[in-house]
């Protein structure tokens, strides 16, 4: 397989360009902007393409959602609809039976980044060697900053360990099989979307009726500002889960949430995840503080443990 070619004007990194798309509407969210699941989505299929690059081989891009173990995901910019997309991916850094790949989601007119993800690769099952030695540094907007991966608590483990910390049922489903790859295994982006599906139920919990009347009018609504995925134990089709969400610390503009999938079929955690979020005004596009009364409601649901 050969590699893209970028075009003129558009070689703004040393990474390679493994992805070009757009923002369909029906990707866009209540907020009017492209959803975490389709950055992810997208950021995947650029992984898959990279490793095609690199091996020479294009029967190793079905290797990598598998391999995927976590992802560590910066949102820089809003995608709304239409917005022309390309995805660069770079090794970070090697190590005995993983690789971490960087990739960088930019808007393709304008070169800026719109979302950088940190993604850990199992190769312990891979037929060779990673051909290809060089690397490339994060840039700053790509770096964790309010999550620090190495300090997150373990997640709890089964269904009553989740509750006796405070963790909230805001979601549960079955895994269909247009959402896992040949052998029935749940892809990786389908985690942060069926995450980000339970967020209007945690809101339950703590919206007024004013923060209420304001996101169905459409003047208020929410972003994703950062965000760690953990997969431990990949869910397959078929399998029900139930996702459990609480608060884990509140900032002037931001609360950071916890998330856990637990797999009913087993009675143990499938994946966990960490967010950090803001309320934003759909008028400016801006977040907004934390108001008194809404910080009172988020301290009720904060995490024990």
């Amino acid at each position: 397989m050969t590699e893209p070619v970028r075009e003129p004007g558009q070689d703004t990194t040393d990474l390679t360009p493994c992805f070009y798309g757009s923002v369909n509407t029906w990707e866009c969210d209540e907020n009017d902007h492209q959803n975490v699941r389709y950055f992810a989505h997208k950021i995947n299929q650029a992984l898959q393409a990279f490793v095609a690059i690199t091996t020479g081989d294009p029967a190793m891009t079905m290797r990598v959602p598998g391999a995927i173990r976590h992802q560590h995901i910066r949102f820089v910019r809003e995608a709304r609809a239409a917005t022309p997309l390309r995805v660069e991916c770079g090794v970070l850094a090697r190590s005995e039976g993983a690789l971490t790949v960087l990739s960088i989601m930019r808007h393709n007119a304008t070169g800026e980044p719109l979302a950088g993800f940190q993604t850990t690769l199992d190769l312990r099952d891979w037929p060779t060697r990673w051909p290809d030695d060089r690397t490339v540094d994060a840039p700053d907007f790509a770096a964790p900053r309010g999550i620090d991966p190495a300090a997150l608590p373990a997640p709890p483990q089964s269904f009553d360990a989740a509750e006796a910390m405070g963790f909230r049922i805001v979601g549960q489903g079955v895994i269909g099989a247009d959402e896992c790859d040949a052998e029935g295994t749940v892809l990786p982006h389908v985690y942060i979307g069926r995450v980000s599906d339970g967020m209007p139920n945690l809101w339950v919990f703590v919206n007024s009726d004013a923060d209420r009347f304001a996101r169905e009018e459409g003047a208020l609504g929410g972003a994703a500002l950062e965000y760690h995925l953990e997969i431990h134990a990949p869910l397959m089709v078929g399998d029900v889960y139930t996702h459990l969400s609480g608060i884990r610390a509140i900032g002037a503009k931001t609360q950071t949430m916890a998330h856990v999938l637990i797999n009913r079929r087993t009675g143990h955690a499938a994946a966990s995840a960490t967010a950090v979020g803001v309320a934003m005004d759909l008028v400016t596009r801006k977040a907004v503080p934390i108001a008194p009364e809404r910080r009172a409601r988020l301290e009720r649901f904060l995490l024990r443990g």
